[in-house]
């Protein structure tokens, strides 16, 4: 069964349903010496040493680029979508902070950065060029992308939220999708989760994005 997975960019690849599911509320994360409490977002459980959750942190995992948050946690509904097998999906990543960036400076910077298009194009070509390179040799699947388009739309002491619209294709067959992103600062990390799901289905993007400000809270409470 064909499915596929984006990384902050785009990642495509081959899924199967889970088998099994961890359905504990909250995760402990041990990261480069660091260790921190993150709590799922409602209706999700982590999937990682399920079949789905192993190949999803396997092509992450594969990026090797420091821009990548290294993947700690694959996610997916504690109930399987049946009319769109594989969506929504999730990941939590965390990259260190070793300059200790406050999350107001982080908010800054992020803006600051997406108003500069030249160079928000040349790392998404770059993220796009060597995530179509790993799943064509790994997998076998051949991806093409044909927009990507992202923007902040919340931003607070506890997080800054994007949203965004991407559309393009697995061998042939056109796929548009709707992802949310969310980082927080705790002390020395970034901790990163994207979620993704097809355009027009449930839960939307708006939906995704309450979903992530909501549990941005309960992770800074809980750390």
């Amino acid at each position: 069964m064909r499915k596929f997975v984006f990384t902050i960019a785009i990642t495509f690849t081959l899924l199967m349903q889970p088998v099994s599911v961890n359905a504990e509320n909250v995760e402990r994360i041990l990261f480069s010496g660091s260790e921190l409490l993150y709590p799922l977002p409602k209706g999700f459980c982590n999937v990682t040493e399920s079949i789905q959750g192993i190949i999803l942190k396997d092509i992450i995992d594969k990026q090797k680029n420091p821009m990548v948050p290294v993947a700690q946690l694959i996610i997916s509904p504690c109930e399987p979508n049946i009319t769109n097998p594989g969506y929504p999906w999730g990941w939590i990543g965390v990259i260190k902070n070793p300059s200790r960036l406050r999350q107001e400076t982080l908010n800054k910077m992020t803006v600051k950065l997406l108003t500069d298009e030249d160079l928000v194009e040349k790392v998404l070509k770059q993220l796009e060029d060597k995530n179509t390179e790993v799943v064509k040799e790994f997998y076998g699947v051949d991806t093409k992308i044909d927009s990507n388009e992202q923007r902040v739309i919340w931003a607070d002491k506890d997080s800054i939220l994007l949203v965004g619209n991407r559309a393009g294709q697995v061998d042939g067959t056109a796929i548009k999708e709707v992802f949310v992103s969310s980082t927080t600062v705790i002390d020395d990390l970034f901790i990163y989760i994207f979620i993704y799901n097809l355009e027009g289905a449930i839960p939307s993007g708006k939906q995704m994005s309450e979903l992530l400000i909501n549990n941005a809270s309960r992770l800074k409470k809980l750390n």
